[in-house]
């Protein structure tokens, strides 16, 4: 099952460059390598923010684990948000 969030924290990215391929994680921005693998980088940084479930968002627009594309690409920025069940 591919699941993503409701509501969760925002963060203000006004410090994020206007190109280059990057990752938002938690209020930082990282720097990601164009070629190489987006699931790889994903999962990493999701990994090191603590995140079990999470939501990803490439260039503002929600995308499931099974739509994401294989690399990261030139001026790809990636947002990870947390997604948090209710219960559990």
């Amino acid at each position: 099952m591919e699941l993503w969030s409701q509501d969760e924290e925002r963060f203000d990215y006004d410090d994020a460059p206007e190109e280059g391929s990057f990752a938002l994680v938690n209020g930082a921005v990282l720097p990601l390598e164009v070629g190489s693998s987006l699931k790889t980088a994903v999962q990493g940084l999701a990994r090191d923010a603590g995140f079990g479930k999470f939501r990803v968002l490439i260039n503002d627009e929600e995308v499931r684990p099974s739509e994401a594309p294989e690399v990261v690409s030139e001026n790809m920025r990636v947002e990870l948000r947390p997604y948090d069940v209710a219960g559990n």
